[in-house]
């Protein structure tokens, strides 16, 4: 209701028809159950949405017997009511009850689900209303984990097909398509391959271009449970045409779900089979599907076969911090340098460390990006970039970048200061201990200082004791040690009281 378009007359007539403070009380001298009776039949729809969440606590307090006797029966006449809110809640309280259900009754209780849940959820799949739809698709892939296997096709297979084939609902067909992917791992290869596979190929045909966007989302699962050789022959197939669709929009779709797919295949399918997809995204006329293929590059690298990543491949990836970000613009120059950020020490361990000499620039440009948030991405996987390129690289590229990191903007000290043990394995001793300083540093600040960077270095004290001489962990880890044990922040306390113990145990092992 807006009341900004009401005169005082229709103003007066709400509030006056509206419900009372009366109207609103609760009983509290009800039981819970007798409560949840009373009012999920209220005539106010606010009252029998907060019962309807009150229905598995109920059921959990009550037992079986009598919820089978007074909960289940409520179910009914909320399934079909007016307000939609209160089926969408209903619905989300589907995948509880059935499991305490399966819990408290056994046999009986998996009848129930059978003959009556069930039922009643596929009304709610097929509701008018696309809030109430999704909550209910939700729910049905959650109580299929419960439906035994030679149940699966006469109990949940028999909800989706009719959805899928009703030629005057577009929406029905998309909630189908999607549940046929989120509930694939509960159908089996059988039904999958029987039913699923050609299901979402005639779906991937649709005239509505929402349905094919839909379908191309949904490939993944039934790829991965249908089997590899029928994906390779059947799915694929139909995946690379919507990737060539005219709607840009399904294109970007396809770009997006590329890398599930490759997990999807065989490991020496995937490269000749997705990388001419991907060249096309990369080069389509659309910036969002541009966009969507280089957000994914990294990932979809990694999933590839090391004799697949072709120089062609590396160079869109390198792009990714010059060029493609140039040419997306806007937003997008930040989030492809972001996704490429975050990419790199896979890229890297992919490649090797024979061929940093080809990374080594974008690394330089990217580490000392404007932007924080992507020298942040730096600073929580440094460690990671030295442990591939080994002692030499790391003291005389990593660390420079690292030392800066050290005294950044908190959001990337903290990242470099949560690594900070584990980057100092990869240097030799004697370049380690140039970092004691910065424990020293530590040790003179108050208790002022962010505590999530006392934390951080707390969690790390055994390490460090580890790797550090006996004399720099008696003359600087030692101090901090003693300081930190008396911080304010109790969780900290807590760190500290164990790690005394490794600090003596540490002592006394050098």
């Amino acid at each position: 209701m807006n009341y900004d378009e009401l005169d005082e007359g229709d103003l007066r007539n709400e509030l006056e028809n509206g419900p009372t403070f009366e109207d609103l009380a609760i009983d509290d001298s009800l039981s819970d159950v007798d409560r949840v009776t009373k009012y999920v039949c209220s005539n106010i729809a606010l009252q029998r949405v907060m019962h309807v969440k009150m229905l598995q606590d109920t059921a959990k307090s009550i037992g079986f017997q009598a919820t089978c006797d007074r909960l289940i029966p409520l179910l009914e006449p909320l399934v079909s009511d007016v307000e939609y809110v209160v089926r969408q809640h209903v619905a989300f309280q589907f995948p509880a009850l059935c499991q305490f259900l399966v819990n408290a009754g056994d046999d009986a209780g998996y009848r129930v689900i059978l003959d009556i849940m069930i039922p009643l959820i596929t009304r709610l799949v097929s509701d008018e209303q696309h809030d109430v739809r999704s909550a209910a698709s939700e729910s049905l892939v959650e109580m299929a984990a419960l439906v035994k296997n030679e149940d699966q096709g006469q109990y949940i297979l028999t909800i989706v097909l009719p959805l899928a084939h009703d030629d005057d609902n577009e929406q029905f067909r998309i909630s189908a398509v999607a549940l046929y992917n989120g509930l694939a791992e509960y159908f089996g290869p059988e039904l999958c391959q029987q039913f699923c596979v050609p299901e979402l190929i005639s779906l991937s045909e649709d005239p509505v271009f929402r349905v094919r966007k839909s379908t191309a989302q949904s490939f993944s699962n039934v790829c991965k449970i249908a089997g590899q050789e029928l994906s390779r022959e059947r799915l694929v197939p139909s995946f690379q045409r919507l990737a060539r669709d005219d709607i840009w929009g399904v294109r970007k779709a396809c770009a997006e779900c590329l890398v599930s797919i490759a997990h999807a295949l065989a490991p020496s399918d995937r490269g000749p089979l997705l990388i001419p997809l991907f060249d096309s995204f990369i080069k389509d006329t659309s910036r969002w599907v541009r966009m969507a293929a280089f957000q994914n590059l990294g990932p979809f690298l990694a999933a590839l076969e090391k004799e697949h990543v072709t120089d062609e491949l590396i160079e869109y990836f390198l792009s990714m911090a010059t060029t493609a970000s140039h040419q997306l613009g806007g937003s997008g120059e930040a989030d492809i340098k972001f996704h490429c950020a975050f990419s790199f020490p896979a890229i890297v361990t992919i490649l090797g460390s024979s061929e940093w000499h080809r990374l080594s620039p974008t690394f330089e440009l990217l580490s000392n990006d404007t932007f924080w948030k992507i020298r942040r991405t730096f600073a929580h996987s440094l460690h990671e970039l030295a442990r591939v390129l080994g002692q030499e690289t790391t003291e005389s590229q990593l660390s420079t970048v690292f030392d800066s990191y050290l005294h950044d903007v908190q959001d990337v000290k903290l990242g470099a200061m949560m690594h900070f043990a584990d980057f100092l394995e990869h240097v030799s001793p004697s370049f380690r201990e140039s970092y004691l300083p910065v424990l020293t540093e530590f040790n003179s600040l108050d208790q002022s200082t962010k505590w999530r960077f006392r934390e951080v270095l707390s969690l790390q004290l055994a390490q460090l004791c580890r790797i550090f001489t006996m004399d720099a962990t008696f003359s600087v880890v030692y101090p901090l040690v003693m300081k930190l044990v008396t911080d304010p922040v109790a969780v900290l306390t807590s760190y500290l009281l164990f790690y005394q113990h490794v600090l003596k145990h540490q002592l006394q092992s050098q």
